[in-house]
């Protein structure tokens, strides 16, 4: 039913190790990567935003794809500009006047989000093509004393074209939950990045991970948001040893919204060959987002 045609990546241009921020706390060496399993980050430099990451992300798409997109979906927590939003910067970047913007204030789950709503788009017109923007530069709203989150986030922006396929993935199953009064776990305050690390650990374990497990009986393959260490080991020990469950969070940390389809884009010959997919984005909200796509 769809297809993603084709996805393309643009990371901060800044390259940040585990010794360089161990230097400037003065931790233990190979202490960051025995907490979180993230080996480097990489940073947004000055001149990098979340909307000129999204422009470089489009930058490989050859024109005669670009011409037939029908909606540009774009989803940022960190924009560098309140409004408009970073798909009508990127319409005017495309020269693309006749095409439907879409801007999601979202996180973690901000590639499910949109995933799921281009899949209802292209149910209702077969001819729609989309643009699928997630892009963030967590960085700059992080205190630079602040070594929880420091070591934890990466910046950079995927732009996924989708669209119709005949034998593409069908929507089977999705999940969606919001766990109420959580919403200043893991908020932007003051243009400040604030988290309650274990209450986004403990969300993750016991609402997400329960929902991941039952939704993934019969699946060949399990594309997770990159949510660090912790997490990731719990949900690696419970599945099924036969499920792909790959994991990229160790030369990239968590890139929020951008971390799914990259970890696809690296894995794109596997994506489009198996025949049981779930894909489950969690963190902001706090919340989660699963959907199971069945060819």
């Amino acid at each position: 039913m769809i297809e993603i045609e084709k996805i393309n990546i643009a990371l901060g241009s800044i390259k940040e190790t585990n010794k360089q921020v161990e230097k400037k706390f003065k931790l233990k060496k190979g202490a960051i990567y025995k907490l979180t399993g993230i080996k480097k980050r990489t940073i947004a430099n000055k001149k990098e935003t979340v909307e000129s990451l999204a422009i470089k992300a489009c930058k490989n798409f050859k024109n005669p794809e670009l011409k037939k997109i029908t909606h540009i979906i774009s989803v940022t927590n960190t924009s560098n500009v309140r409004f408009p939003g970073v798909s009508n910067f990127l319409a005017s970047n495309l020269n693309l006047q006749k095409v439907h913007c879409i801007n999601f204030n979202q996180g973690c789950t901000g590639f499910v989000d949109a995933l799921e709503i281009s899949y209802e788009l292209i149910s209702n017109d077969k001819n729609a093509k989309i643009l699928l923007i997630t892009s963030d530069t967590y960085s700059k709203f992080i205190n630079q004393n602040n070594k929880a989150l420091k070591y934890l986030f990466s910046d950079g922006a995927a732009a996924s074209l989708i669209k119709y396929k005949k034998n593409g993935l069908k929507l089977k199953k999705k999940f969606f939950k919001n766990s109420i009064n959580t919403e200043k776990d893991l908020c932007l305050v003051q243009d400040e990045i604030e988290m309650n690390g274990p209450a986004v650990v403990s969300f993750a374990i016991k609402d997400v991970l329960p929902e991941i497990l039952k939704l993934s009986k019969n699946v060949n393959c399990i594309f997770s948001h990159q949510a660090g260490k912790i997490v990731m080991d719990q949900i690696q020990k419970k599945i099924k040893s036969k499920v792909f469950f790959p994991l990229n969070f160790e030369g990239h940390g968590n890139l929020v919204s951008s971390s799914i389809p990259l970890l696809i884009k690296q894995n794109m010959r596997k994506f489009k060959k198996e025949k049981k997919i779930l894909i489950c984005g969690f963190g902001v909200g706090l919340s989660a987002s699963i959907i199971l796509f069945y060819r």
